[in-house]
């Protein structure tokens, strides 16, 4: 009984931990993610957010997190991106777009650069690793609107096993 109860509010922290932290970040403006079905990355699957610019005379710092489980086999990820201002009046407006090289291991030891959370299943050895990757910082947006950011994978197989996920947050610069 006791093992049920202390499994059950395991599972309630883990669930609710990040909520929390969520809740109490005054930079960030918006985070969202995608999660790829089976563990796979297919590289004709973007990711794309959506979100909302209601200052665009302030900077913003804008990430991309990669989600990566130990079946990943490289130490860097090619990442294409588009960031995309949605105009109602004419043709949207391709604000950047670019290709980047993000480090996800260390070179020699190979160790993650990314915050390690707990699988629950997603990963032969119950680990996921949660990359914070910099795109943009002290960017300003033309205009107030809607924008959105395309994310795609720039590597050389097709799909990538071990990538779970993809996220993007855009903040408010310190």
């Amino acid at each position: 009984m006791m093992n049920k109860l202390s499994s059950i509010i395991f599972k309630w922290l883990l669930f609710t931990t990040p909520f929390l932290f969520y809740s109490c970040d005054s930079t960030r403006v918006d985070e969202q993610y995608v999660d790829f079905n089976d563990g796979f990355w297919p590289i004709d699957s973007l990711a794309i957010f959506d979100f909302e610019i209601e200052s665009p005379k302030e900077d913003y710092n804008l990430y991309t997190y990669i989600r990566n489980t130990d079946d990943y086999r490289y130490q860097n990820i090619y990442i294409k991106y588009s960031l995309i201002y949605n105009n109602e009046e004419s043709q949207d407006t391709i604000i950047d777009n670019t290709m980047s090289d993000f480090q996800l291991f260390e070179i020699k030891s190979g160790k993650p650069f990314g915050e390690m959370e707990t699988s629950l299943g997603n990963s032969s050895t119950g680990a996921i690793f949660n990359h914070p990757l910099l795109l943009k910082k002290d960017i300003s947006f033309p205009k107030e609107g809607n924008y959105t950011l395309q994310i795609q994978h720039y590597m050389r197989q097709d799909s990538l096993e071990g990538i779970i996920g993809v996220g993007y947050r855009i903040e408010h610069a310190l």
